[in-house]
């Protein structure tokens, strides 16, 4: 399956990154060129670094609680539709 995704140039690459830790998705380059991210992009990064993470742990914990049984997922569109509220 593929999915097109559209995410705020300044969250990219750390939505990219956890995306390069999960095995079974590849991630194809997009023809469209990415623009330099500004300075107020790169501090609004470092400054919400530790939030990201503490997040992406939180997520990985539901994962896992998911997986194992423990937990009942919920479907990707209303996954899309928080990511689309989110910006």
């Amino acid at each position: 399956m593929q999915i097109t995704i559209k995410v705020p140039d300044k969250k990219a690459d750390s939505f990219l990154d956890v995306l390069r830790h999960i095995s079974y998705v590849k991630i194809k380059p997009s023809v469209v060129p990415r623009t330099q991210p500004s300075a107020s992009d790169e501090e609004d990064h470092c400054q919400s670094a530790e939030e990201f993470y503490e997040g992406l742990k939180e997520a990985v914990d539901e994962l896992n609680e998911i997986l194992a049984g423990r937990k009942q997922g919920r479907p990707v569109e209303e996954l899309l539709a928080e990511l689309r509220c989110s910006d």
